[in-house]
């Protein structure tokens, strides 16, 4: 699959082109990685009147940086992910 595949992707580290992932009969390749960073704020839901309400971080200013397999895998490597865990 080449970069016109992907929309003309680049790693937002590197800047080398990415490509998308490539599937087998027995597996996979991941040609790249988009995580989806920002300014958050608190937010509280509550699914029905008597359940407890939940909080979580809600992404309010979204931010997707598209990264290459190489730097994904240092930048990992160095923690500086805060607890993203390889996947798609």
């Amino acid at each position: 699959m080449d970069p016109g595949e992907t929309g003309g992707l680049r790693c937002s580290r590197c800047g080398s082109a990415v490509q998308g992932t490539r599937h087998t009969r027995t597996g996979y390749t991941v040609g790249h990685y988009v995580l989806h960073t920002g300014r958050t704020g608190e937010a509280t839901v509550r699914r029905r009147d008597d359940e407890a309400p939940v909080t979580y971080r809600r992404l309010l200013d979204p931010l997707e940086v598209v990264s290459c397999p190489t730097c994904f895998a240092r930048l990992r490597g160095r923690g500086e992910l805060g607890g993203v865990s390889g996947g798609r």
